[in-house]
C-alpha cells in the first residue's frame, strides 16, 4: 500500500488489512506523514513493523524483481 499520510491514514488502513486478515505492505518511499509532532510519521512505521507489516523498500523491491 501507499498513500497519505503514513501517521493517520496509512496506518489505520495496514492494521485493518492485518486485523482481517490480510498480508499487508507499506512502500515506505510511496507514503508521506503529516508528523504534526516531529516523529510521529516514523513512530507509525514503527507501529506497523512491529504489528507484522512488512515495509518495503526500493532497493529491496529492485533486487527481489531480479530474482527467478
Amino acid at each position: 500500500m501507499c498513500g497519505l499520510a503514513t501517521d493517520y491514514c496509512v496506518r489505520a488502513t495496514a492494521l485493518d488489512a492485518l486485523a482481517l486478515g490480510y498480508p499487508t505492505n507499506v512502500l515506505v518511499e510511496g507514503v508521506r506523514a503529516v508528523d504534526l509532532h516531529a516523529g510521529d510519521g516514523a513512530s507509525a512505521l514503527r507501529e506497523l513493523a512491529e504489528a507484522g507489516v512488512e515495509l518495503v523498500q526500493p532497493a529491496i523491491a529492485a533486487a527481489v524483481e531480479g530474482v527467478s
